[in-house]
C-alpha cells in the first residue's frame, strides 16, 4: 500500500508540471495574433526543456544512490523553505503586475507573461528527485515498464475526462466569457491594492520569521 501512495504522490507532483506549463501554453497556443511558426517554437522549446529536465532526473536516479549523499541533501533541504518562499513572492508579484497592467500592454507582449508559468520550478523538481531517488532505494520496480503504465494511464485518464467534459463545453465557454466580461480587474484600485498587497506580504513575513527563526531559538 506505501508503494502505491508513493506513486500516486509522484504522478501528482508530476500533474503539478502538467497544469502549470498547459495553462502557461494555452495563450501562445490558442493567441489568433500569434503566427504558427513562432507556436511551433514555444511548444518545441517547452517540450525540449522538460526532456532535459527529467532526463537529467533519470539519469541521476539511475547512475548514482543517492542515499548515499542523505547528508548533505538534510543541509541543502534546510533552506528549501526559503527557495520555496522566494519562488512564491517572485510569482506573486509577477501575477500582480499582470493583474494591474494596461491590456493593452498585454498585447503588444502577449509571449512574455505566460514563459515564466512554463519554466519548470526549481522546487517542485527537487521534491520529484528525492522522491523517485529513495522510492527506487527501496522498491524493485522496472522503470520503463513502469514508465509505459503510467503513461498509458494518463492517456486513458485524459481521454475519459474529455468525453466527460465534451458535452458540457459549450457552457462552460459562455460561463467564463460572462466571467470575463464582469471581471473587475480592470476597474480596480492601484493604490488600495498595493496597500493590501503590502499588508499581506509584512503579516506573512512576520509569520514566517517567527516560525522559521524565532520559534526555533
Amino acid at each position: 500500500m506505501i508503494k502505491e501512495f508513493w506513486i500516486t504522490g509522484v504522478l501528482i507532483a508530476f500533474s503539478v508540471f502538467g497544469i502549470k506549463v498547459g495553462l502557461g501554453l494555452a495563450p501562445h497556443m490558442y493567441g489568433r495574433l500569434i503566427s504558427v511558426q513562432k507556436k511551433v517554437m514555444v511548444l518545441a522549446g517547452a517540450f525540449l526543456t522538460y526532456l532535459a529536465l527529467f532526463f537529467s532526473l533519470s539519469c541521476l536516479i539511475t547512475h548514482f544512490n543517492l542515499m548515499n549523499y542523505l547528508d548533505q541533501f538534510t543541509n541543502m533541504l534546510r533552506y528549501g523553505m526559503l527557495l520555496h518562499l522566494a519562488v512564491a513572492m517572485g510569482l506573486l508579484f509577477w501575477g500582480a503586475k499582470l493583474l494591474l497592467q494596461n491590456p493593452g500592454e498585454g498585447k503588444n507582449s502577449s509571449l512574455a507573461p505566460g514563459l515564466l508559468l512554463v519554466l519548470p520550478c526549481p522546487v517542485c523538481a527537487v521534491v520529484i528527485l528525492l522522491n523517485l531517488a529513495l522510492s527506487c532505494s527501496l522498491f524493485n520496480f522496472p522503470p520503463f515498464l513502469t514508465t509505459l503504465i503510467l503513461f498509458g494511464s494518463l492517456v486513458s485518464l485524459y481521454f475519459l475526462i474529455s468525453i466527460i467534459a465534451a458535452p458540457i463545453y459549450p457552457e462552460i465557454k459562455a460561463a467564463f466569457a460572462m466571467a470575463c466580461s464582469n471581471s473587475p480587474v480592470n476597474q480596480a484600485d492601484n493604490f488600495n491594492t498595493a496597500v493590501f498587497a503590502v499588508s499581506v506580504f509584512i503579516l506573512g513575513g512576520i509569520g514566517f520569521v517567527y516560525n522559521y527563526f524565532l520559534k526555533r531559538n
